[in-house]
Order: structure tokens, then C-alpha cells, then sequence
């Protein structure tokens, strides 16, 4: 029977050992496209007496790019993604202690933006196809992770991914049958946003309600975590996929749409958010969303994802409208400060679900 596009899927796990396939079980519940092939094949340019040369070709090296659509995001299914992004992770669940409730409750996964040291690898085999064929793709890490949100939507995520590319599984289908997990879609409506100056000794833990953005002021947003990896063709490993991937930076960059009016210092006119983007001043940015109730939960009781950050407006937008109401949008990038360096660092992302991640493995 021929490829039909409703059987094609994504199955993701989680490698110990960067590189080293493992049998990936749990299915990608969203968009996504089958794996793109950037193999490099090289014409040999030669001079034999023919015009046009012959069809002599060589392939030097092996890569594959994945790219995971726009789909709505949720608690369950953004850990495997921030730990692509090769920040390392910390978690604190039951099995650590009865800080979050008893067996099966809460789960914290915590990623703290590398300011001097960088975090490890954590990689993945994805395994993608249909049901006439499935490419396997082992060391698979993140090179875009992108976070969109709008009122009276759902957050949508969307990523592109780097992998080795090695072909088709051995038996050309899946090495494990999928495994949904059951997840919950994160509403952009849910969400509650925090501002503060960056200056010295004022954590994150501090933007409390004192700090807490006037409802009603910001109507949508993105927030886009490009990390930079240099993946490594060697000369002694005896193949021609990259060997390891070797993190070197990320960059984070955001967006906020907003009402243009007066609302203290968090409106965007008056003595607002553009005041403070001609002024240079650099803020604490809080960015938070709530889920359902996770039962037996003590420190934490609800899902959540929480993005702290250091931030900068670099421009604002002409006014625009919608639908005859005047909103003006402003871009920011999210780098070391150093009046709040001390506690503020480059930020931290938070996930909190129900149990501990099966896509992401033990930790």
C-alpha cells in the first residue's frame, strides 16, 4: 500500500549516550515534517576531453534537519524540547523528596541559561515516517525552539531540529509501536506577565504582585531560543556524520504586542515601555502560564511554565491598529545584565507537570 499522510508520525527518546540510537517510544502529539536530508553530494569538476565533464559525485559528509510545525503547545511535551536546546536541566520530583507532593504528583524541571559553563548534551533518536517507511535519526538537538502566544489562543511552539542522518530503521519501520501521552494544551489567555528594573540583589523570586503587569496591557507575544552548536566532521572517527556537537552560545530574542496606552509603567505610552526603550533600561521580565490542578501537589499545585529573564526593548514599531484599536508592537533581546547579574543570571525556564517526562527519560 502507498504513504498516506494521516499514518505518518514522530516518536522521540531520549539518548544516554549522545549518538547512540535508542527505541523511541513516545509519539510527537503535534505538526510536524518528515526529516530533510542534507546529505552534501560534490560534482567533480574535471577536464576529460567531454563537454560538460562526466557524472563523477562523491558525498563528504552526512546531516539531517527536522522541522516541527506550529502546533499548540502543552505542559507535558516542552521538556524534551528546552533540553535540545542543550541548557542541561535540574529536576526536583517525589522520587527527591516530598517537596512536591506524594508518588505521581508534581514534577519541576528547571533550565538555567548558561552564563560561564555550559550545560551537557542531552540528545535524542527520533525515528519519523509513515506506513510504507521510517528514517531513524540518532543525536537529535535543537537549534530553534520558538514560543508564540496570543489572546484567546493556545501557545504554540514550533522548533528545527539537527540530527545525524544514517537512513532507514533495519526493518524500514518502527522499532517500538507509539505511545501517546496524555497532555494538555498551555491557553495563551492564562498567562500572567511580571516587570521590574534589573538592579543589584533583586531576584526573580521577588516579582511578586507589587511587579505583576496591569491586566489588560499586553495582547500577544513570541519568544524565540536559538542555541548555537558547531557540529564536528572529524578525520579519525570513520564516519561521515558529524562526531559530536559542540554548544556554543544562545541567542533569545521576544516580542510583546501592546495595548498603546497610559497604564503606569507597564502600558506603552506615557512614562511606559517605549519611555523605557529610549531610556536604555533594562528590565526583569517574569512570563508565566498556569494549567490544570495536579492532585497530592504541595509546594506546586497547578502545571505551569514560568521564563525569567533579563530583557531590553531594541525597537518599537510604528502604531498599528486592530480593528481600529491602537496597539504598538516592541522587540526585545534577553542577554547578561550586570546591575542584577548576581541574581538574575540570563534567566531560568520552569516547567512544572504531573510525573516525571516519559520522552525525557529518568533523570
Amino acid at each position: 500500500m502507498a504513504g498516506r499522510r494521516a499514518l505518518q508520525r514522530i516518536q522521540i527518546g531520549r539518548e544516554t549516550t549522545p549518538g547512540t540510537p535508542v527505541s523511541p517510544r513516545f509519539i510527537w502529539r503535534g505538526n510536524g515534517n518528515m526529516p530533510e536530508d542534507q546529505r552534501e553530494i560534490v560534482k567533480v569538476d574535471e577536464v576529460i576531453g567531454i563537454f560538460g565533464g562526466a557524472d563523477r559525485t562523491y558525498i563528504p559528509k552526512l546531516m539531517a534537519q527536522l522541522s516541527l510545525a506550529d502546533t499548540e503547545a502543552t505542559f507535558e511535551q516542552l521538556p524534551p524540547l528546552f533540553n535540545m536546546l542543550g541548557l542541561g536541566t535540574v529536576t526536583t520530583n517525589s522520587a527527591q523528596g516530598s517537596l512536591q507532593g506524594a508518588s505521581g504528583s508534581t514534577a519541576l524541571f528547571a533550565w538555567n541559561v548558561p552564563t560561564t559553563i555550559s550545560g551537557p548534551t542531552i540528545s535524542y533518536t527520533v525515528e519519523a515516517g509513515d506506513n510504507t517507511e521510517v528514517e531513524q535519526l540518532p543525536y537529535v538537538i535543537a537549534s530553534e525552539v520558538k514560543l508564540s502566544f496570543a489572546g484567546g489562543e493556545a501557545m504554540k511552539v514550533s522548533a528545527t531540529l539537527m540530527a545525524r542522518m544514517t537512513g532507514t530503521t533495519a526493518t524500514q519501520t518502527w522499532t517500538v509501536p507509539g505511545t501517546f501521552e496524555q497532555v494538555e494544551t498551555i491557553l495563551a489567555s492564562r498567562g500572567t506577565f511580571y516587570l521590574a528594573p534589573a538592579v543589584a540583589n533583586f531576584p526573580f523570586s521577588l516579582l511578586a504582585a507589587a511587579h505583576q503587569v496591569t491586566a489588560g496591557n499586553i495582547l500577544s507575544g513570541e519568544i524565540t531560543f536559538a542555541a548555537k552548536w558547531e557540529p564536528k566532521f572529524t578525520v579519525d572517527s570513520g564516519q561521515l556524520f558529524f562526531h559530536t556537537a559542540v554548544w556554543t552560545d544562545i541567542e533569545i530574542s521576544g516580542q510583546l504586542t501592546l495595548e498603546h496606552q497610559v497604564s503606569g509603567t507597564y502600558g506603552a505610552a506615557g512614562a511606559g515601555q517605549k519611555s523605557k526603550w529610549r531610556n536604555e533600561e533594562a528590565q526583569l521580565l517574569r512570563m508565566q502560564w498556569s494549567g490544570g490542578t495536579i492532585a497530592m501537589g504541595t509546594t506546586v499545585t497547578t502545571k505551569l511554565l514560568r521564563i525569567d529573564l533579563p530583557m531590553k526593548w531594541e525597537k518599537f514599531d510604528v502604531l498599528g491598529d486592530q480593528n481600529g484599536n491602537v496597539i504598538v508592537s516592541g522587540q526585545f533581546f534577553s542577554k547578561w545584565n550586570e546591575a542584577s547579574a548576581g541574581t538574575a543570571g540570563r534567566g531560568t525556564i520552569v516547567v512544572a507537570r504531573r510525573g516525571t517526562c516519559p520522552m525525557s527519560g529518568a533523570f
